[in-house]
């Protein structure tokens, strides 16, 4: 009796139900992967040609913000450069940093609107103090270094080491406000190498302070400068606050009548 083969298929039984789903499966997936490629070689395609110079190319460039100090056209022929190709090619970063670069200008920011416009937002630097004979410092204490011809005048003046501005800067709005009580008006503030600062006044006279000394050291003089003054007709050259219980006073001299 031949021996039958237990695995062999039946004649005629089709291929087992499971076989055509996962064919249909793999038929599916492969038809996804190519519709996937080819909406991204249609995705390359359009980001190329966004980015090539002559699409939308630029053709307005405004520029916006408060100017006191910075000259318009120095700004204009920073970003000049910088306008090169089209509305989505046109590198704004670099026009942000060429912006920042000129010593009037705190901040730059740009942006596009469509379809072929950038619009650059300016904040101008705001002077509170000279710091030395070249430099100012701004509103949050840092240092720039504009053109000499547009330092502005009337600041206050500030002298010290580096990175002591904000520190010297405190101190002069401190001082101002106390010594205005007894009608001292403050120019500056002068710290040396030691940390011994002096305050400058308006008329010329100066308030030395030395090292280590606080603004508290000031109620001494807020107490007496009235008499102080009432004491000789004649300008005050300095006063010396690095007693420990006292005031040394050196004045100037008293104007030739008639002038």
């Amino acid at each position: 009796m031949a021996r039958r083969d237990l695995m062999a298929k039946p004649r005629g039984q089709t291929a087992p139900w499971w076989q055509g789903l996962q064919l249909r499966r793999w038929l599916r997936r492969l038809v996804l992967a190519g519709v996937v490629l080819m909406m991204l070689g249609m995705i390359a395609s359009a980001v190329g040609w966004a980015m090539r110079p002559d699409t939308l190319p630029i053709h307005s460039v405004q520029i916006q913000g408060e100017f006191h100090h910075l000259d318009r056209r120095d700004l204009e022929a920073a970003l000049g450069p910088h306008v090169r190709g089209g509305f989505f090619s046109v590198d704004i970063g670099a026009m942000e940093r060429a912006a920042s670069e000129l010593p009037w200008v705190y901040a730059a920011t740009v942006r596009r609107l469509w379809p072929d416009t950038l619009q650059v937002q300016v904040t101008e630097q705001i002077a509170v103090a000279r710091w030395g004979d070249t430099q100012l410092v701004n509103r949050y204490g840092d240092v720039f270094s504009p053109a000499a011809d547009s330092l502005p005048a009337g600041l206050p003046s500030l002298t010290g080491g580096e990175g002591r501005q904000r520190s010297l800067m405190r101190r002069y709005l401190a001082v101002q406000a106390r010594l205005a009580d007894v009608g001292l008006e403050v120019s500056g503030i002068r710290e040396d190498a030691r940390q011994a600062w002096t305050i400058e006044l308006v008329d010329g006279g100066e308030v030395l302070m030395g090292r280590g000394v606080s603004e508290s050291h000031l109620e001494r003089l807020l107490r007496i400068y009235p008499r102080i003054a009432a004491q000789k007709d004649a300008p005050i050259e300095r006063m010396d606050l690095r007693y420990t219980n006292g005031i040394a006073v050196a004045w100037g001299e008293t104007a030739p009548a008639g002038q």
